[in-house]
């Protein structure tokens, strides 16, 4: 009975250690397998779950739509045999975790860990078959234990290893060696980087996808806005980002934590101008505004782009009127911009609105602007009870602008002038009142340095309505973009519109950086990577 009591317990205990050895199996972290000196980082946890939320969002229903298959089914099969044989295996693969980290990137050191339930030998296979036609060589399996080990090591040779329930593989061995070393250990890795953890504090989990990347932009007249990875930085002027996106039913959620050392500030961002917002309104806008930071970056580009050197020489101008262009902040601290849908006529009213510090310094600032810069095509009229300038830019085009209070209002002509003007002085509830935008606000906290909102159903429609022409004929006229994009088959308006809603960007200051959460159909993140994303691949296809 003792002999059956004691292998009763042994056998317990062996189970009990394989319970425990599985659970450290599944409990590696892609965080805890990246080598902590990653620059640039990218996490997908939870791949069977996103797949499941993918298809109710709006994004996906887009891209289900019949004349946006037809349009997508050109480009797809032009892309080149290699990457669509690589996607192909990729799919098979069957993945259900993923992780890219890079640490060099110019001498392109990378690694790359996924998780798949699939059969050995099927996931060889497949990983193989990428390898070929990625980087055109086969790969080679190490055992974990051995792994560094061989004399006359091919340094350009594609490597795979397990750890744990993941697959790694590499071009460089050293940085595989790290990874298996890391799932040894729970203090190792990137996750164990003060630098990551404090970004990532910042940001939800529960994420679908997380990107993490350290260093800032840089403009460089040169070359051009690139990415600045390596500097020579202090512990103070660290910078990095994190971003972390979540599908919430049809909407994208963005969340991205800038650490760039700036204090947190407890102040709101003040948005009079949402008085003059309407139930037609498309588009909305308020920032802090840094006349400082724009006098910098127009230096750096004054001698690429005309339009910079023109709007440094404004600023410039300043100066003879007794003000540094550096000290602009202290005149003007905000600015809001409203756009309108007439629904009439469907043409698109505008204003700009901007918080003045001194209004009786900067009228007087303004008359003498006016009287020694623009003494024939201006002058005064009296628009609503309000004094204003009305400036003939050209036979079709005037400007009006005056102050209203301590807001310096700007528009296209004297009519949306004095609307703007009504809804001001009457507190219009405006945007407020609309039930769309109050329900997608409350998805974001408040802003104290930047907010937009975009009704990205009525933008869309009216935006791609107009341009469809001209993107056609455009197409058309280029040979090489025209190989990959059928001009005569642009999606139809309303298979897009009908999945579109508002979109809204906050942003709000927080202990050494700042958080911005965009929520929508697409986020502000993503259309801004759209329209640059365009634009690049149109430039490229030209090429």
């Amino acid at each position: 009975m003792k002999r059956l009591i004691a292998g009763g317990l042994v056998l317990l205990l062996v189970a009990i250690g394989i319970f425990l050895w599985g659970q450290h199996r599944q409990s590696l972290l892609a965080s805890q397998l990246a080598p902590a000196d990653c620059l640039l980082y990218v996490e997908m946890p939870d791949l069977l779950q996103s797949a499941r939320r993918w298809p109710d969002t709006a994004l996906s229903r887009i891209l289900g739509e019949p004349s946006v298959q037809h349009f997508l089914r050109q480009p797809i099969s032009n892309a080149p045999a290699n990457f669509q044989n690589a996607w192909v295996s990729f799919a098979a693969l069957q993945c259900s975790a993923l992780f890219f980290g890079v640490t060099d990137p110019d001498r392109a050191c990378w690694i790359c860990g996924l998780q798949t339930s699939v059969e050995q030998s099927r996931w060889r296979r497949e990983i193989a078959n990428i390898s070929k036609a990625l980087f055109g060589q086969n790969i080679k399996e190490f055992p974990a234990e051995n792994l560094g080990q061989e004399e006359n090591q091919d340094e350009a040779q594609m490597s795979c290893v397990r750890a744990g329930n993941w697959i790694l593989l590499s071009r460089s061995k050293e940085l595989l060696v790290q990874a298996v070393r890391n799932s040894r250990t729970t203090s190792g890795g990137l996750r164990s980087l003060n630098l990551f953890k404090q970004c990532q504090a910042n940001v939800p989990a529960g994420y679908d996808l997380l990107s993490f990347a350290q260093g800032e932009p840089s403009l460089d007249p040169s070359v051009g806005l690139h990415w600045r990875f390596r500097e020579q930085a202090t512990q103070a002027s660290t910078r990095a980002v994190l971003a972390a996106t979540t599908m919430m039913g049809t909407r994208l959620r963005d969340t991205v934590f800038i650490l760039n050392g700036a204090a947190a500030d407890g102040s709101r961002l003040d948005r009079k101008g949402l008085a003059m917002t309407s139930s037609s309104t498309i588009g909305y806008l308020a920032s802090h505004v840094g006349f400082a930071e724009i006098w910098r970056w127009c230096g750096q580009l004054s001698k690429e782009s005309s339009f910079a050197e023109t709007v440094r020489r404004y600023m410039g101008e300043a100066k003879s009127f007794g003000i540094e262009p550096r000290d602009l902040d202290t005149v003007v601290s905000g600015a809001e911009i409203i756009v309108d849908r007439d629904p009439k006529t469907d043409s698109l009213n505008g204003a700009i609105s901007l918080e003045v510090l001194d209004p009786a310094k900067f009228e007087n600032l303004m008359d003498q602007v006016v009287a020694e810069k623009f003494p024939d095509s201006c002058r005064r009229v009296q628009v609503a009870s309000v004094p204003a300038y009305l400036m003939r830019v050209n036979e079709r085009v005037s400007i009006v602008f005056g102050l209203v209070g301590r807001q310096m209002l700007i528009s296209g002509s004297e009519l949306n002038f004095a609307e703007f003007v009504h809804r001001l002085q009457n507190h219009a509830p405006g945007l407020e009142a609309n039930n769309q935008y109050e329900a997608i606000v409350k998805l974001v906290g408040k802003p104290s340095d930047l907010f937009a909102y975009l009704d990205a159903k009525s933008g869309f429609e009216r935006f791609y309505d107009a341009s469809r022409p001209m993107l056609a004929f455009g197409i058309v006229l280029m040979p090489n973009l025209n190989r990959y994009v059928d001009a005569m088959a642009l999606p139809e308006t309303i298979d897009i519109s009908k999945h579109l809603g508002p979109i809204v960007l906050s942003r709000h200051r927080v202990p050494n950086g700042v958080v911005d959460e965009s929520i929508g159909p697409i986020t502000a993140y993503d259309a801004v990577a759209l329209i640059l994303g365009s634009g690049l691949a149109m430039g490229l296809w030209e090429r």
